[in-house]
């Protein structure tokens, strides 16, 4: 097989796992059925993209660890929960805010961790203070948008 055809099934990989994962951790909370369905679709989604980052970091002579494979998780599934979080915010505000705290948070950290980057006290307290506004508007100002369970708005 060629670098490119490599290259590309890596890259593949990635991505595809990192969509399944926002869909299933979306959807889990949004769809009233499904949570075995979403939740084997998020393990292929953290296979997926842990294959293609393994992949790619053997291509580069990264260092394989246990550190290295709960970043690049912590990384997936944190940028998963926000993505997923922003595409279904307004079928259900409340659980998209935790998605949307929560990924935030988790995305900000992992980052710093994989590039080991030393993270600023401030900084860190900038993006929970973010977190915690993100919860209050969706459990307080957004909580009544769209009635729980009566969402219509995504139906596969």
């Amino acid at each position: 097989m060629s670098y490119e055809n490599r290259k590309y099934l890596v890259y593949l990989a990635k991505y595809l796992g990192v969509g399944l994962i926002s869909g299933s951790a979306v959807h889990i909370g949004t769809l009233d059925a499904g949570i075995a369905r979403y939740g084997i679709l998020m393990i292929v989604g953290v296979f997926l993209m842990l294959l293609g980052n393994i992949s790619e970091a053997k291509q580069i002579g990264e260092k394989i660890n246990a550190k290295f494979l709960l970043i690049v998780i912590s990384l997936s599934v944190s940028t998963g929960f926000l993505s997923g979080g922003v595409q279904h915010y307004f079928d259900n505000p409340v659980y998209a805010g935790y998605l949307l705290a929560i990924g935030a948070v988790v995305a900000y950290v992992t980052f710093f961790l994989k590039d080991q980057i030393t993270i600023k006290k401030r900084d860190i307290f900038v993006v929970i203070l973010v977190a915690l506004a993100i919860l209050f508007v969706s459990n307080f100002l957004m909580h009544d948008f769209v009635p729980h369970g009566q969402s219509d708005t995504h139906k596969h």
